[in-house]
């Protein structure tokens, strides 16, 4: 028994119940307060901050998984615009024609209306608090307007006559003439068509025959081309002779081309009938169809009397020869015709 040492007692006691401590003893077995000094020593923090991020981690998961089942939500229905509001009644409104631009009447189709309820804007909403879902009225289908030949606009006749213009109903659009004041001329006829030896020199006179060009020239559609008559000094400037037109069969007349390079000479034109020409041209059977006419110009038309008749034969007469074509006793002159063509009556 004296071999056995007991431990020293120590003088260190509890602050909190004043309960004896033993030698090395942190904390007081009454009241669980720590002994004096215990906890003067350094703390090992590193536990505590180990569990701070832990949290930290568990923290920043909870947030990223919050995030995406916030985001997988399905998403809300578009918002549907509507044009007009219904009225809330359950009325059928009949169809309505409309009249498109084009002029075409489409039937609009009736609606049929349900009581709703409504925004105070008067839009359409969801309703709530066990309302159902109000649906837009469905719109009717844009039916495309057929089309439909327009009416060509004719401009307005400024002319002393009126002109009436029938409403094209086919599908070929109208055709108009212009308008004007003034009527417009009626197309030139066709030439009368002659044979290559319808032209002869008519030379009542008996002049020789060196006098005058080959009449083909007058008559072959060439305007470089002319039949001439020479200017007999001795009576210059006049003249007495001419180029004669056989048409083979008698023809009504209008008009008689003639085209010159020597303008300012007279010339008449007669018809005949029969089977030959005549012989002078004071002969009766020839009729004058023009009066003494002066060529003023390189080209002329002349227009032809013939009071209805018809004739076969036709002789332009030259009665005086232009100032500039006379020539002198050793130069005599010449008249040219470089092309004459008969034709029928306008219209």
């Amino acid at each position: 028994m004296d071999s056995l040492k007991l431990p020293p007692e120590s003088n260190r006691s509890c602050k909190s119940c004043g309960e004896a401590l033993a030698e090395g003893q942190e904390w007081c077995l009454q009241c669980g307060a720590g002994a004096p000094g215990s906890l003067a020593r350094e703390a090992d923090w590193r536990p505590l901050a180990a569990l701070a991020a832990a949290g930290a981690i568990l923290l920043g998961g909870a947030g990223t998984a919050a995030y995406a089942a916030l985001n997988q939500q399905p998403s809300k229905p578009p918002t549907h615009v509507l044009i007009a509001q219904v009225p809330a009644s359950t009325s059928t409104t009949p169809s309505t024609p409309t009249t498109t631009p084009q002029g075409s009447t489409l039937n609009t189709p009736p609606s049929t209306s349900t009581p709703s309820a409504t925004t105070p804007n008067g839009a359409f909403g969801t309703g709530t608090g066990g309302s159902s879902t109000i649906k837009p009225p469905k719109l009717p289908a844009v039916v495309p307007t057929p089309r439909t030949p327009s009416r060509l606009l004719l401009p307005t006749n400024t002319g002393s006559r009126p002109t009436t213009t029938p409403t094209n109903t086919g599908t070929n659009p109208a055709t108009t003439p212009s308008t004007g004041a003034s009527e417009p001329s009626a197309q030139k006829p066709n030439p009368i068509l002659l044979d290559t030896d319808a032209a002869s020199n008519y030379n009542p006179s008996g002049y020789p025959e060196s006098y005058f060009g080959d009449p083909g020239l007058a008559i072959d559609g060439e305007a470089g081309t002319a039949w001439t008559a020479q200017v007999e000094p001795k009576v210059a400037p006049l003249m007495a002779a001419g180029l004669a037109l056989d048409l083979k069969t008698a023809r009504h007349l209008g008009t008689l081309e003639v085209d010159t390079s020597t303008p300012g000479m007279t010339v008449e034109v007669f018809g005949a009938n029969g089977s030959t020409i005549p012989a002078t041209i004071v002969d009766p059977a020839w009729t004058k169809l023009t009066p003494s006419h002066l060529v003023k110009k390189k080209a002329a038309t002349i227009k032809l009397a013939t009071g209805g008749k018809a004739f076969r034969f036709l002789v332009l007469w030259l009665t005086k020869a232009p100032e500039s074509a006379v020539g002198t006793a050793t130069a005599p002159g010449h008249v040219s015709i470089s092309e004459v063509v008969p034709y029928p009556p306008a219209g």
